[in-house]
């Protein structure tokens, strides 16, 4: 018998055949005893990674040395190394593969109980038991392959930062450096199409090139600056991620950085900063917004500095809580075209994603975040806030 089966070693029994009963048993099959052997094997594996996560929460110095600053950083570039060479997302492909395989199997279950050799309860015993090995398997392979990094030390304790919400005065004033930031950088090109929004000024390798420079030239950053990684890939199925509202996503199992070709061109270099600020091993959704904006912010071109700035303006959400009159000036001094793109970037969700999916996808992201120990679930989207606030109040320059 396998120890970690992925077709497990164990088949649905024939009911109208006794002879695989054990007489001086309780009336339990072989298969039944096998199932039952194998179900309680997957538990006790699930618990021992569950133990090993834990361990690590409790350890965050040691994870950060040993594992996101050594272990990880040769291990992602590895995996870098050999998905260049895919010229499509091969993470994609393999949960397509496996999602596909399970059909198959599914179908060839129910054609063995509509053929009355095994009965429906025998057949959904085996599919819930691969389904659980599967489950088993793939956590423990995320935990090495990428999510420890959930359990590293807090990036404001890396980068002398700090949480903590600001004052009005303090808010409003980063808040005006952001709406420059905004106007400056949309009045240095002329990007506006029929429609009113913006468009992509440069070129995509050149929008790559200019991502990887940023991150390379961040000083914060420490080692994870350093290159080795492989470019962004669009999604293949980028049409049903826009349905689920999915703009990007890291694929762990393949060291992927993939982003959703269907979002807007004002929106596009953040959310690809994003996912590689989480190939680098930012896990945390707050943490890879930071870095992206950062990165976005410091890059060397117009128009990736503008979708930084864009990703900003959350500061005016933030602010929008406590005193609307100050939200409702600073918008004004936004200029047209720039605005249009806001007003558009905030109808975005609503024209494009489906209600019921997307609610299905937040659900299953929030739980898969909260079993990565973050508390906040989906919330940790929106974290970045304070520290946004507090690094443009300690760097006055930009």
């Amino acid at each position: 018998m396998r120890l970690i089966p992925f077709k497990p070693n164990v088949t649905p029994r024939v009911s109208q055949e006794e002879e695989d009963y054990d007489e001086e048993s309780s009336g339990e099959s072989v298969d039944d005893v096998a199932a039952r052997s194998l179900f309680w094997r997957a538990f006790v594996w699930l618990m021992i990674v569950f133990g090993i996560q834990t361990f690590a929460s409790l350890a965050p110095e040691s994870v950060e040395n040993y594992y996101s600053q050594l272990a990880y950083y040769y291990l992602a570039r590895l995996l870098s190394g050999f998905n260049k060479f895919v010229p499509v997302v091969a993470g994609e492909l393999l949960v397509v593969g496996i999602v596909l395989l399970y059909i198959f199997w599914t179908f060839w279950y129910l054609r063995r109980v509509f053929r009355r050799e095994t009965n429906f309860f025998d057949m959904m015993k085996v599919l819930f038991l691969q389904w659980a090995w599967l489950l088993v398997a793939g956590f423990a392979l995320f935990l090495m392959m990428w999510g420890l990094n959930y359990q590293r030390l807090p990036i404001e304790e890396r980068m002398d930062l700090e949480r903590r919400a600001e004052g009005r005065e303090e808010t409003v004033a980063v808040g005006k450096r952001i709406v420059d930031g905004i106007n400056r950088n949309f009045t240095t090109r002329d990007a506006a199409s029929a429609t009113g929004v913006s468009q992509m000024t440069i070129s995509q390798p050149k929008l790559f090139q200019s991502i990887e420079n940023s991150f390379q030239l961040e000083t914060m950053l420490g080692t994870a600056s350093q290159g080795g990684f492989s470019d962004p890939k669009p999604l293949l199925f980028s049409g049903p991620a826009t349905w689920l509202d999915i703009r990007g996503v890291y694929i762990p199992f393949t060291g992927e950085a993939a982003y959703n070709n269907k979002l807007m061109d004002c929106d596009l270099p953040f959310h690809i900063a994003h996912i590689k600020a989480h190939q680098r091993g930012y896990a945390r959704e707050d943490e890879a917004n930071f870095i992206a904006f950062i990165v976005c912010i410091k890059s060397n071109e117009p128009y990736v500095r503008y979708s930084g700035y864009l990703h900003g303006m959350k500061v005016l959400d933030f602010l929008a809580k406590s005193d609307m009159k100050d939200v409702e000036y600073l918008r004004s001094l936004i200029v047209p075209g720039a605005m249009a793109d806001i007003t558009a970037r905030e109808t975005f969700g609503a024209r494009s994603k489906s209600p019921i999916l997307s609610g299905v996808s937040d659900g299953a992201i929030n739980i898969y975040l909260r079993a990565n120990r973050i508390r906040g679930g989906l919330k940790n989207f929106v974290e970045d806030t304070p520290l946004i606030v507090n690094y443009m109040l300690k760097n006055p320059e930009r």
